[in-house]
């Protein structure tokens, strides 16, 4: 195992622009950045869904990359792209409300909803995050984007005046 750094290149993937080197709350910052894009691309959605898919195959490969020839520990806290493209899953597809302040609300809403997936760990997500390598370290938060994404359509679901009047 040759432990030296990861290129820089990775390193910058890996931790979305540095910001799994935050000491405390690199993956509450991922998750910010990825709000984002997540806003440009929202109407969409196939191109948010192909850079999910591509950063998902980069990043886990980059995580594998990283653990098995870099010496970098499993779900290590300098990789914060796993939280970036779960908070992306987190808003793909969802039907935002016509005002600015209802998406504003939702974009919110997904993201509490998602860093306390994230951070809580709640059954099946703790038994993903325990696959090998990059599988767990991406797999538990695209689960997790998913359950946020669907809590959030049943939160739209709600007749509240914030959320569908302009």
């Amino acid at each position: 195992m040759d432990t030296s750094k990861p290129s820089l290149l990775v390193r910058l993937g890996l931790s979305v622009f540095g910001t799994g080197y935050i000491p405390m709350g690199g993956g509450t910052a991922a998750s910010v950045v990825a709000l984002f894009p997540a806003w440009f691309l929202a109407p969409y959605p196939l191109i948010l869904a192909a850079v999910i898919t591509i950063l998902f195959a980069l990043g886990v490969w980059g995580s594998f990359y990283a653990e098995e020839r870099r010496g970098w520990t499993h779900d290590d806290p300098r990789v914060t792209l796993d939280e970036f493209c779960g908070m992306l899953v987190a808003l793909l597809w969802l039907r935002l409300p016509s005002s600015p302040l209802g998406s504003i609300l939702v974009f919110a809403s997904a993201f509490i909803i998602f860093r306390l997936l994230d951070v809580l760990k709640p059954p099946p997500l703790r038994f993903i995050e325990r696959l090998p390598g990059g599988w767990g370290v991406f797999l538990d938060d695209l689960a997790a984007g998913l359950v946020t994404n669907g809590l959030v359509r049943l939160i739209l679901l709600i007749p509240l005046p914030l959320l569908h009047h302009a």
